[in-house]
């Protein structure tokens, strides 16, 4: 029973995808980091993605979503616009930056 518990913890680890989002360019400012499962899950950063301009990761694949710019009709739950983004990036495109809402762990 321990081992198949420790194992389940196991796998459940080396399946999940870890990044952080930064508020400036090259990961400068401040940082608001995510460890989420590589699956089919869409997640809402909720207003932790409004200022994103880098994204410092590990290997991993992520598809980031755009917010739209109208404050009163946000694209929430993985729809809109998006980027397929792997490991780390300095700068994310135009569209995405400070606008980055929602994210799913698989592209």
């Amino acid at each position: 029973m321990k081992f198949a518990l420790l194992a389940t913890l196991l796998i459940s680890a080396v399946s999940a995808r870890e990044f952080a989002l930064f508020d400036e360019a090259n990961y400068n400012g401040a940082s608001h980091r995510e460890i989420r499962n590589n699956d089919a899950a869409c997640w809402n950063l909720n207003g932790k993605g409004d200022r994103a301009s880098s994204v410092g990761g590990d290997g991993g694949c992520t598809t980031f979503f755009r917010v739209d710019v109208d404050i009163f009709v946000r694209e929430r739950d993985c729809r809109g616009s998006s980027w397929q983004q792997r490991g780390s990036s300095p700068t994310v495109p135009s569209f995405l930056n400070d606008h980055i809402w929602s994210y799913r762990n698989q592209c």
